[in-house]
């Protein structure tokens, strides 16, 4: 904190040192992004609060940390136009409009000044609230509104240091009252996780403003894991074996782990969420990497390829996309961007007539950015947006006001949504009346997860440890055991109505062979009236996810 004697004197704040609270903040929010990750209410491996509120700032502040304006208000501008383009999930996206309204307030303004920053404060929550349809207290929406309004309260009486540390103050207080503002935080026995993300975002332009300047004045490295394309800088040093596995119940930080892999190969990612760390490394000698995760958790998924072998077949594969790729943009009429996770799923997708699939869904949201590339990989005047995930929704909708195309968005929450809107698309129809037929035609699918918890924690009288498997109905927790079959087909009893005549599985990436025959066996057995489908999905998350016609 500031020292007494400094707190009056600090009556402004110049464009450098904005931007250095913008780069600290950003630190602070990689710093709690676990923590804020685990606030969430239900068990389940999410979208993350944290790590969608981080990414979203660290895009936003790379659009600033290079500049040389000497403008306050300049800076906030461009800060918000960073936000927009990498907001990724609902956190994300009233993140972008929290820091669009700080950017309105500011104005045009050379320098942060008390009043100032009141203005921008207040008018952040004003934006933040009109970009929700139906705005719920105790969130990140009434933290904003508090801070805002004691923002105002006490802006003609403090200095602008006095004022940021009475918001932070103020957001602390905010953020405890949550849980008695919304049942399912109190249930939980959890803070509201954006709210909690948005009193770190305001501590973290304290800490900026309080820094001597020892602080990490960059994000490169910091804002999200890029795989690199393989098409480019490609070298016979990187021909060897393509590792690739997973530490469950990991006990280091992804960070640390590449440190250990820079000895034994390269192309080296490594990507934490929760304690499941995905590794993929070139290594000349797979084994060496394998006993070095063995030290560090169990291991699962593991997958080694002799590169030199797949070398050319590779290249044959992605020769087969780019021309796929080509088709797809030639396309007349109404074209169609599906968000989904898994090999099975994307050629799923493709057949339904899909015209391009962009990878994301559950623990992977894609950003505005990513969605509008992908938009603009479809060569068509008219796309549909099917974000088969209700945590990519509110991001597909930012798209129509970024393209001069016609864009109409499916809100579909889930992957047999998506499918089911799909057997209603006409690519030469009206782009209204085809997206209303695919909206209308959603309501009439049933959809249940099976997955895994991330967290010991109590739901409505249900006790749910960590790493019990979980049945979810529409959303909604229904069944807990210790196996994945026997949970869907719990579930399946839960799901199933008299009118019902169709059962769809879709399998994910870790259920056995073995395990698949087995369930099909005892559908087959329990439901020999219905028509069962089966399809390979390749899903990360969901062991099965299962639709109900």
């Amino acid at each position: 904190m500031l020292p007494e004697s400094l707190k009056r004197e600090v009556k402004e704040i110049n464009a450098e040192k904005f931007k250095q609270m913008l780069l600290v903040a950003t630190n602070v929010l990689k710093e709690v992004e676990n923590e804020i990750n685990d606030l969430n209410i239900f068990p389940v491996p999410d979208g993350d609060t944290g790590t969608n509120m981080y990414l979203t700032l660290s895009n936003a502040v790379e659009e600033v940390e290079n500049t040389t304006e000497d403008s306050v208000g300049i800076i906030a501008n461009n800060l918000a136009m960073g936000a927009l383009m990498g907001a990724r999930g609902n956190s994300g996206v009233i993140l972008s409009q929290l820091l669009r309204g700080l950017s309105d307030g500011i104005g045009d303004a050379k320098v942060l000044t008390a009043e100032v920053l009141a203005d921008g404060l207040e008018k952040a929550a004003n934006k933040a609230y009109q970009a929700v349809m139906k705005p719920v207290e105790g969130t990140i929406l009434t933290v904003s509104k508090d801070v805002g309004r004691r923002a105002q309260d006490l802006a003609d009486e403090l200095t602008v240091a006095e004022l940021l540390i009475e918001a932070v103050k103020e957001a602390e207080k905010s953020v405890l009252k949550t849980p008695e503002l919304l049942d399912k935080l109190k249930e939980a026995g959890v803070v509201d996780a954006g709210g909690k993300g948005y009193q770190m975002f305001l501590t973290g332009l304290l800490q900026g403003l309080t820094s001597d300047g020892a602080v990490i004045t960059t994000t490169k490295g910091l804002t999200g894991k890029k795989i690199p394309d393989r098409k480019e800088g490609r070298t016979e040093s990187e021909f060897g074996y393509c590792t690739e596995f997973i530490i469950k119940g990991a006990r280091i930080e992804d960070d640390e782990f590449k440190e250990i892999l820079n000895k034994y190969g390269d192309s080296i990612i490594a990507v934490k969420s929760n304690d499941i760390l995905k590794v993929h490394v070139h290594a000349k000698n797979p084994g060496l990497v394998l006993e070095e995760g063995l030290k560090y958790g169990q291991l699962t998924r593991i997958k080694i390829e002799n590169m030199s072998e797949q070398h050319e077949e590779r290249l044959k594969k992605e020769i087969e996309s780019e021309v796929e790729d080509k088709q797809l943009q030639n396309l007349d009429g109404i074209g169609v961007l599906a968000v989904a996770a898994g090999e099975g799923l994307e050629t799923i997708f493709k057949k339904l007539g899909v015209s391009y699939v962009l990878l994301g869904g559950q623990s992977m949201n894609p950003s505005i950015q990513d969605l509008l590339d992908g938009v603009n990989k479809v060569n068509t005047d008219k796309v549909i947006i099917l974000p088969n995930n209700k945590n990519v929704i509110s991001t597909a909708e930012q798209i129509k006001e970024l393209t001069n195309k016609e864009v109409e968005v499916i809100p579909t929450r889930t992957i047999p949504q998506g499918v089911t809107a799909m057997m209603l698309f006409n690519p030469e129809g009206d782009l209204g009346e085809v997206s209303s037929d695919m909206k209308e035609e959603v309501e009439f699918v049933k959809t249940g997860e099976i997955t895994y918890a991330v967290r010991d924690t109590k739901i409505k009288e249900i006790e749910i440890n960590k790493d019990d498997i979980l049945g979810l109905n529409e959303g909604n927790i229904e069944v807990v055991c210790n196996d994945y079959n026997q949970a869907t087909l719990d579930l399946l009893e839960e799901m199933v109505e008299e009118d019902d005549s169709l059962i769809t599985i879709y399998v994910g990436e870790e259920v056995s062979d073995n395990d698949k025959n087995a369930l099909i066996d005892s559908l087959e057995k329990t439901y020999d009236e219905f028509d069962i489908e089966i399809y390979d999905g390749g899903q990360p998350i969901y062991y099965y996810i299962i639709s109900v016609e």
